[in-house]
């Protein structure tokens, strides 16, 4: 998010504006801390349900999509976007210069398949047990959805940070540890 905020402010004087959006079950209170420190000014907005990787078909982060005035999306990378990398600055430079980026959305939809669709669905039945105060029952529904589709990096990260919050929410994220738990299939 740092990086971000820093390029924030070149892209605003040239009219473009960044929107945020983080994928945390337990709401807008454990991403707040994150666009404080980094100082952010541009919005950032909390998808507790997981709704924008059913809608465009992604089970990672991070993910770009660049919209025109319109609201049309003209170029979307799922995972991977990332605007320290030459080739994801590269891309928004040409898509400042001329947005007509166009790129299949529904080409990524399919390659997901239907179990995204039903992991998701268990999602959601986890995220209601969740907010009902059932993690216990919660966490096991978001489980079968990871059995379901094991590449959901999303629904595995609500997962860790319910049950290790530590790792998530207490300082920097532990991105060592989450790769060892990737490694161990947990």
């Amino acid at each position: 998010m740092p990086v971000w905020q820093q390029r924030y402010e070149e892209l605003k004087e040239r009219g473009v504006e960044v929107l945020s959006v983080a994928l945390d079950a337990q709401g807008p209170d454990k991403a707040r801390p994150y666009t404080e420190k980094a100082g952010a000014r541009f919005t950032t907005v909390v998808d507790e349900e997981n709704l924008l990787g059913q809608l465009y078909g992604f089970n990672a982060v991070p993910n770009g999509f660049l919209i025109d005035e319109g609201g049309t999306v003209r170029y979307a990378r799922r995972g991977g976007f990332d605007i320290r990398r030459d080739e994801s600055a590269d891309v928004l430079e040409r898509w400042i210069d001329g947005p007509s980026l166009d790129e299949s959305l529904e080409s990524a939809q399919a390659e997901l398949g239907t179990e995204h669709s039903e992991a998701i669905d268990l999602f959601r039945k986890g995220l209601a047990l969740y907010r009902q105060g059932d993690v216990t029952k919660a966490v096991a529904k978001w489980r079968s959805a990871i059995e379901m589709e094991p590449g959901n990096y999303i629904i595995r990260k609500q997962i860790w940070a319910v049950q290790n919050p530590d790792r998530f929410y207490s300082g920097d994220v532990d991105y060592t540890w989450q790769k060892e738990q990737m490694e161990q299939g947990l």
